[in-house]
């Protein structure tokens, strides 16, 4: 008996489970393409996921560095230390996403 992960909710399974206890799938009835290919759907959603949070933390960053910009806040305001918090907080975000993305595309 191995322990494996479920495709369906990739929690840890035993290899001889016909059906997940948490997510419900039916394993004895799907076969190896199909396991496969459940496989990778959850590994295209992961990467969207991080695609879509990468995205974000850009317009955070663009937003902060924009305001800056275009309103020219007094030094030591809260909306230029409002301003720095969106740049810096959206510059580690995305580089932290963008990390994580070469991780996933890596692992295959």
């Amino acid at each position: 008996m191995a322990i494996v992960q479920c495709p369906g909710c990739s929690k840890s399974i035993s290899n001889k489970t016909k059906v997940c206890p948490h997510c419900q799938l039916q394993l004895g009835e799907l076969t190896e393409e199909q396991i496969e290919r459940l496989a990778i759907k959850k590994r295209i959603s992961k990467q969207q996921k991080f695609m879509n949070h990468s995205f974000l933390a850009l317009i955070l960053f663009l937003g902060g560095f924009l305001y800056m910009y275009w309103h020219q806040p007094e030094p030591d305001s809260l909306q230029m230390i409002a301003a720095q918090g969106a740049i810096a907080v959206g510059c580690v975000w995305y580089l932290v996403n963008r990390v994580v993305l070469i991780y996933l595309k890596k692992k295959k």
